[in-house]
């Protein structure tokens, strides 16, 4: 019989991804925006030994993204110290926005090699900051905090709607480790946009790195909508005995 993958899609409850303590990040010096904090992909999971692939997104009430771009969203809320990290509906309250951020600040589309604790080949992993999820935070680090206070007054926190999602083979750790893929989408093996609650991908092979995207938008006040790019997080799935599981994830997200 053949075997299937199946992706689920499940909207379930909410799960804050925000910054955590650790060593400067990749992205540059602490004077470099950090990467953006976001609440859009709650969890990452296999089942069935392995043949399914369970993707759990909070609820579409409680998906947000922090940005500095001025935008005319629905419902917004300025950036506050302490603030609950849920997404809060009441009207917006933009201040100090940065002029001439016309577009997203995206790290670039491959990581270069070498890049000693700070990569995501051998030994990046392990000495990553964490998200509140426990995923490693691409670009993350102590800075980051001090980033967001001293900023305070240009970011927004703006509710989103994922538009697609999608999901793609990397490729080996070797690969992986050699040259891993920056903020982005990548060549999707399989993308979605109605967000049915279960859909079958035949996605081979069963061992490797994968990502999971999900391209946001934000609703405009006047109608419409604006993408904000994709907030992503990268897994490895490896063989143990006779089932496979995930033994990393990576949180991989633009610059605010």
């Amino acid at each position: 019989m053949m075997k299937r993958r199946t992706l689920i899609r499940a909207v379930a409850g909410s799960i804050a991804i925000g910054g955590t303590a650790g060593c400067l990040s990749a992205f540059g010096s602490d004077q470099s925006p950090p990467p953006r904090k976001s609440n859009v992909i709650r969890n990452i999971s296999l089942m069935n030994d392995g043949e399914a692939l369970k993707v759990t997104t909070v609820p579409d009430e409680s998906q947000w993204v922090m940005t500095r771009r001025e935008i005319n969203a629905e419902f917004s809320q300025a950036q506050g110290n302490g603030s609950d990290d849920r997404a809060s509906r009441r009207p917006p309250t933009l201040g100090g926005v940065i002029s001439g951020l016309g577009a997203l600040s995206p790290v670039g589309t491959v990581e270069a090699k070498g890049r000693g604790a700070t990569g995501r080949g051998r030994g990046g992993f392990s000495s990553a900051p964490r998200t509140s999820k426990g995923r490693a935070w691409y670009g993350g680090g102590a800075y980051a905090s001090t980033w967001y206070n001293n900023h305070n007054d240009e970011v927004s926190r703006v509710p989103v709607t994922v538009g697609l999602l999608g999901i793609g083979f990397i490729g080996d750790n070797d690969a992986f480790t050699e040259r891993s893929p920056g903020p982005g989408p990548i060549n999707w093996d399989e993308t979605y946009d109605d967000s049915p609650r279960e859909i079958q991908s035949d996605l081979s092979p069963r061992s490797g790195w994968y990502r999971v995207g999900t391209e946001v938008n934000a609703e405009l006040a006047g109608g419409g909508i604006q993408s904000l790019g994709w907030e992503c997080v990268d897994i490895r799935v490896r063989s143990g005995g006779n089932q496979e599981e995930i033994t990393k994830k990576w949180k991989v997200s633009p610059r605010i």
